[in-house]
């Protein structure tokens, strides 16, 4: 159209144009002439401008009146379809004030009532939540229905096509009720699949009344099947002590809902022994198939059983909820499990003829015990083997370094990280002691070196562990050096660590189990005895592990600045600059803490290279290892830990004060 308007505008004027040049001309070359002659090339000028501009009048005019009857026609025609539009549209300025709205933006209105029609200018009085500047979407409810809506900015122009400053928002409402009522519905009936295991069942029959073997075995299946059929799940007996669950994510939301209470109440079935009943149940939702789904549960039940069982895993695939796993579990008394992992580590030993060891970052005497334990199985077979150790901490330092002045010992004993990234070869293993976390480990790059990878820990299993070949995780063990004890012993005939070893293993046990006074077990006592036959000299242990003078100060200034509150929680924090081994005082201040009448749990915080540690430890009342595992940490029920980079100790002491408040709110402490 505007094309055409220039056009029919633009040529009269060029005649003219022409006409002018002529009559310009002609004076020019004929100027002397007279002027008889002049007069009527004056009059063709003048006539021609005086036709010129009459035409372009009466077209203008014409073309500007049908502009307007089309633009008319064209706007009555768009108007009367948005009014007559299924869908609410409404037109407000800057200020949310309606200016326009169509028959269902106002049929809509009225499921309001009075009130709100009498309110119903500005948008924001309708949909308080609606940000009508934005030209995005956004959700607004109105009463049962659910709209999605839309909005854009429509600019107002002058004539002269300047935008003025003020603008109109367009929106666009989508009834989306029926939609996300589907949406609902499909996410509700999402399969989920499971399985639980009875955790004691042999150990259960063992104790059980003569003849009520029958009678135990039924009473704990009529309790597993009750808890999930009566919310509408499926429960199929696999094994005697194996279950395998289906139900969809509605169901799984009521087992959320109640924390699973069935860990606690197969717990009151009689069972004619003081052993009580404990399950492990794991369960994997989100994958895209069910066979996802499945094995997600299979890797929720290894969790939950490295975990020491009594708690219930939910594995997703972008992450892992825990519940139950309260309270101390029942230590095995069988070694059957030692025997068999032992027999396992020989045979792959047999087939890797260099061995590395290491422990966890900063290593304390479990972790340095522990690994020369696993020194002496290698050598037994003749395999060449290596310590990896970065740092050596104060408490490791006096054995460290009798095996660095013993001439029994090769000096490539221990190894540093570079070290041992740079002589590592294809053929060799890898044996991890005393962590399960790939971030935890001294050397993280070695885990990247091979698959022939061996764990043997006493913490819980958590997200981020190890991927091993062989793994001993076993949280109800006082300690790693415990645990490794028991597997020389089965581990080769004449296998005996020497007396430094026998004294290095033997102060592990110590400091983990603070003197044998927590989480000790029959096996504790028994691993001590039999290092005790192996020469290990208890005198000398107790020299090497007395505490420096400044450190012990630091302890004293630590106490005695120490909080209890009011439920009994104790927090204290190390500080010193001249101490490099603030996370293991704070380790020790925790300990101390739990001699106070009172205190269910202690937390200590010291900060180092901007990093602050956490040492969470308890008695029998707190499970701290599920409060550190909020803050990223783990460890074992009552002793774990966690770090916080960039986070100063004062602002982590907050943390854990939210983290236990809202535990309790949430009834998981």
């Amino acid at each position: 159209m505007r094309n055409l308007t220039k056009s029919l505008t633009k040529w009269p004027w060029i005649w003219f144009a022409f006409v002018l040049a002529g009559a310009a001309a002609f004076f020019i070359l004929l100027w002397q002439a007279p002027s008889v002659v002049w007069i009527p090339v004056l009059c063709i000028v003048v006539g021609t401008f005086l036709f010129v501009l009459s035409w372009h009048l009466r077209i203008r005019n014409r073309l500007q009146q049908s502009v307007v009857q089309l633009s008319t026609e064209l706007s009555d025609e768009l108007s009367g379809r948005l009014s007559a539009l299924e869908l609410p549209y409404a037109l407000v300025n800057k200020r949310g004030k309606l200016l326009w709205t169509n028959a269902a933006f106002t049929e809509m209105l009225q499921a309001y009532g009075t009130e709100t029609q009498k309110r119903a200018p500005y948008i924001q009085d309708i949909f308080p939540q609606i940000n009508y500047t934005d030209e995005r979407a956004f959700f607004s409810a109105q009463k049962s229905r659910q709209y999605v809506a839309l909005g854009d900015r429509i600019f107002m122009m002058q004539q002269r096509q300047t935008i003025k400053k003020q603008h109109l928002s367009a929106i666009l409402l989508s009834d989306e009720t029926e939609h996300l009522r589907t949406t609902q519905t499909l996410e509700k009936e999402r399969a989920a699949a499971g399985f639980l295991y009875i955790d004691n069942y042999e150990e259960l029959l063992k104790h059980a009344e003569a003849g009520g073997h029958t009678l135990l075995g039924a009473m704990i299946e009529q309790e597993i099947q009750k808890y999930f059929q009566d919310k509408g799940g499926i429960v199929c007996k696999t094994e005697k002590d194996r279950f395998t669950i289906f139900m969809n994510h509605e169901i799984l939301e009521m087992c959320r809902a109640d924390r699973f209470s069935l860990l606690n109440s197969v717990k009151e079935i009689k069972t004619g022994s003081t052993m009580a009943v404990t399950v492990s149940i794991a369960f994997g939702e989100g994958g895209t198939v069910f066979r996802d789904n499945l094995e997600l549960a299979q890797v929720a039940m290894d969790l939950a059983l490295g975990r020491g069982g009594d708690q219930a895993v939910i594995k997703k695939p972008n992450g892992v909820e825990y519940f139950g796993g309260k309270a101390q579990g029942e230590t095995g008394q069988t070694r059957v499990r030692a025997r068999v992992k032992a027999q396992a580590l020989r045979e792959l030993m047999a087939l890797h003829p260099i061995v590395y060891i290491m422990g966890h970052a900063s290593g304390d005497n479990d972790s340095f015990g522990a690994s020369v334990a696993m020194y002496r199985a290698a050598v037994s077979m003749s395999r060449q083997a290596h310590i990896v150790l970065d740092t050596v901490s104060f408490s490791v330092r006096p054995f460290w370094e009798r095996f660095q002045a013993s001439a029994d010992y090769p000096r490539d004993m221990f190894l540093t990280g570079e070290e041992a990234i740079r002589l590592f070869e294809d053929n060799a293993m890898l044996v991890v002691v005393d962590t399960n976390q790939q971030s935890l480990v001294e050397c993280p790059e070695l885990l990247e070196k091979t698959k022939q990878i061996v764990v043997f820990d006493h913490h819980r299993q958590a997200a981020g562990a190890i991927p091993a070949l062989l793994s001993y995780v076993e949280p109800y063990a006082s300690s790693a050096c415990e645990m490794v004890t028991e597997i020389l012993q089965y581990f080769n005939e004449g296998v005996e660590p020497r007396p430094l070893e026998a004294e290095a293993i033997y102060s592990g046990i110590l400091i983990d189990t603070d003197g044998f006074e927590n989480r000790t077990s029959s096996r504790t006592f028994e691993a001590a005895a039999y290092l005790k036959r192996s020469g290990a000299d208890l005198i000398q242990v107790k020299k090497m592990l007395r505490e420096d003078y400044q450190e012990y100060r630091i302890k004293a200034a630590a106490m005695q600045a120490s909080e209890l509150s009011e439920d009994g929680f104790a927090f204290a924090v190390c500080e010193s600059e001249e101490s490099e081994e603030l996370q293991i005082i704070a380790a020790q201040v925790a300990n101390d803490l739990l001699n106070i009448s009172g205190v269910k749990a202690s937390f200590v915080f010291a900060t180092v290279d901007e990093v602050t540690y956490i040492s969470a430890r308890s008695i029998d009342e707190v499970n701290v290892q599920l409060i550190m595992e909020r803050l990223g940490g783990g460890g074992h029920l009552g002793a774990a830990g966690a770090q916080l980079k960039n986070v100063s100790a004062e602002e982590a002491k907050q943390l854990v004060r939210q983290t236990i408040d809202k535990m309790k709110e949430e009834d998981a402490i």
